[in-house]
């Protein structure tokens, strides 16, 4: 028992470092041995010996000589991050889209198929078909697979328990990719990567911390917390799109009355937009040949050229949105939140009432700390997210400072 516990702890030892190394040459881009031994503490003997085993893998590689501070030159290391990718799976309303991410967020290769006349059974065949068209030769050696579902989603069993609009529950979806492809396999829903792919590829990682509130068709938020994605003991945190925000609002699909989805969400606005057009004086009505031809486009467009009506509508779209981040920030108390999706295109009018809405009813000193952003869509969001969430799992490389590198 005693050796194989010792064994245990050397396996444990060596997995650890090796993720330490390459996390610090993937922050770095380009950096010596004896630089990455000053950053992780760790002795340049094993910094060496971690560093040999990571080239015969063909995850890094040198890349020369750099500056000399007396003595030898310093060879430069670098992640071959073109090399390996990422099989990334975003199911969307009308379609699934796969594609090949690089370890730096760069896409390779993308497919999709269309989901006309879809039936649960048919899901492993549409699956399978994207992933043997992404591996198709020539293709970058596949670390893993990961996959965006919308509804709730097990990250830790990999299973979708529930996605209504796919007519899934309790669906395997991690075994069943797991066994036809020997690769190991990662899944979680759109909010959640989203904010990934934000505190990754963005510049989301100033602190450990983290809150990323998507708002489209739907509203959700994806939270990470100390370097790490929060989920929630039952796999729902950040379902802020169904938590009541106005008592004598309108019933939403999940059977509440006033959810922040019946408000902020885009054909909510549209909804609201849609009643506006009645006013003689709506610009809306010069916009849009009918009530029902209003889109979102419109509104933004109205909004543009100072419809009074819009305005106020944006307004108070961005009181209850700033209701919902208040109850963030005295939950968490992080220091940034990222609004996203869709409704960024309504700009600073919309943040501006976020703000004031969170300045009102946030305590003072938690409200002048918090940093809200408004950030356009990220082309391609889901499927960064996905690559980050499998890059993380197998190489913990989700960015941290070098202290925080020390630490854990």
């Amino acid at each position: 028992m005693r050796s194989l516990l010792a064994k245990a702890t050397r396996q444990h030892t060596r997995n650890h470092n090796s993720r330490l190394v390459l996390r610090v040459i993937y922050e770095d881009e380009a950096i010596s041995r004896a630089d990455i031994a000053r950053k992780t503490g760790l002795t340049r003997t094993t910094v060496s010996a971690v560093v040999n085993e990571l080239i015969e893998q063909g995850l890094i590689e040198e890349t020369g000589a750099g500056q000399s501070s007396g003595g030898r030159l310093p060879i430069l290391l670098r992640v071959v991050h073109e090399s390996h990718c990422v099989a990334a799976l975003s199911f969307e309303d009308t379609q699934i889209v796969g594609a090949l991410v690089d370890m730096r967020g760069g896409i390779q290769r993308r497919v999709s198929v269309p989901l006309q006349g879809y039936r649960p059974e048919d899901l492993p065949g549409y699956l399978t078909q994207l992933l043997d068209n992404l591996a198709a030769d020539p293709a970058p050696h596949i670390l893993g697979i990961g996959l965006s579902m919308p509804g709730i989603v097990d990250p830790v069993r990999g299973m979708v328990r529930r996605a209504v609009n796919f007519g899934l529950v309790d669906a395997p979806l991690r075994q069943l990719l797991q066994d036809h492809y020997r690769l190991p396999v990662y899944l979680d829903n759109a909010a959640r990567l989203t904010a990934l792919a934000e505190y990754m590829f963005g510049d989301g990682a100033a602190s450990g911390n983290l809150v990323v509130i998507s708002i489209g068709v739907g509203v959700g938020a994806g939270i990470v917390l100390n370097g790490a994605l929060f989920s929630g003991d039952g796999f729902g945190a950040g379902e802020i799109g169904h938590v009541v925000v106005a008592d004598n609002g309108i019933r939403c699909n999940c059977g509440n009355i006033g959810c922040l989805e019946t408000i902020a969400s885009v054909p909510a606005i549209v909804r609201a937009a849609r009643r506006l057009a009645s006013d003689p004086s709506s610009r809306l009505r010069s916009l849009a040949p009918a009530a029902a031809a209003i889109d979102f486009n419109t509104v933004c467009r109205a909004l543009e050229e100072g419809d009074d009506g819009v305005a106020g509508l944006v307004a108070d779209v961005g009181r209850y949105l700033g209701i919902a981040v208040t109850h963030i920030v005295g939950l968490l108390n992080v220091e940034r939140i990222v609004l996203t999706g869709a409704i960024a295109a309504l700009g600073p009018p919309l943040l501006e009432a976020v703000k004031t809405s969170l300045a009102r009813h946030a305590l003072a000193p938690l409200a002048a700390m918090t940093r809200v952003d408004l950030v356009p869509e990220r082309h391609d969001a889901v499927l960064l997210g996905i690559a980050a969430m499998v890059l993380d799992h197998e190489f913990g490389l989700l960015r941290l400072d070098s202290q925080a590198h020390m630490q854990h």
